[in-house]
């Protein structure tokens, strides 16, 4: 997803930076909590403005959109966010780890999570702060007193999962001019679709999702972002 949409901003003439945040990719084996990658966040951006790159869109997916949303770096102009969590979720934890991770979140406070995504690293650290990190976001304390744009795109599975559900009840703390907008799903998705509750995959969702998004001729992530950011940060030539 953030190449393709990096991609497309590149072609629109914007700069782009990606980094690892602690615990993720190339980065040192931390446990993975939001204190930290708020932290992270607010290093790469003051970074980034240090440079002269002043005028910042920051795209922000799922828990990262939350990540982002509490930095409040003063370089970003606008948000972009992928499919936020905008609220509480509810995880049936039993679903998702094995005995021996259970057991050493609580005998020892952390456990090692197998990486399976395209990444460098093989595994991830979290402990029982980062299952609560995930649980209670709070999309008030996120957007209160937010005072730039904001898009939101949610794509048809964010309706199984309830991300969509979390947005409306935050709608009217979204600042002025902001804007959620329903976009085509990403292809290959299906694959990495997880019910909100923890529930494994199931197939009738999946079928639905897909359905409506493939009936209701949506534009693609891609096309709404980059006539977002033309929008409201416009590149100077």
């Amino acid at each position: 997803m953030f190449d393709s949409l990096g991609r497309a901003l590149r072609r629109t003439g914007y700069a782009t930076l990606t980094f690892d945040y602690s615990g993720h990719g190339a980065s040192g084996d931390e446990i993975i909590t939001f204190d930290p990658l708020i932290e992270d966040f607010r290093s790469a951006s003051g970074w980034l403005a240090d440079q002269g790159f002043a005028r910042q869109i920051c795209v922000g997916h799922e828990f990262g959109a939350a990540v982002a949303l509490r930095s409040r770096s003063p370089a970003v102009q606008t948000y972009v966010l992928v499919s936020p969590v905008l609220g509480p979720l509810s995880y049936d934890w039993n679903l998702v780890f094995s005995d021996v991770q259970l057991s050493d979140l609580e005998h020892h406070g952390a456990t090692t999570v197998p990486d399976d995504s395209e990444s460098v690293r093989r595994q991830f650290t979290i402990s029982k702060r980062t299952l609560a990190d995930m649980s209670m976001v709070s999309g008030e304390d996120a957007l209160r007193g937010l005072s730039v744009p904001v898009l939101i795109t949610h794509d048809s599975f964010d309706e199984e999962t309830g991300l969509l559900d979390r947005t409306r009840e935050v709608f009217h703390l979204l600042p002025d001019g902001s804007l959620v907008e329903m976009t085509a799903a990403p292809d290959g998705i299906a694959g990495e679709y997880t019910p909100v509750d923890g529930v494994p995959i199931i197939d009738e969702a999946v079928d639905r999702a897909l359905a409506a998004s493939g009936s209701a001729h949506l534009p693609t992530l891609a096309d709404v972002a980059a006539k977002w950011a033309s929008r409201w940060v416009p590149v100077s030539r």
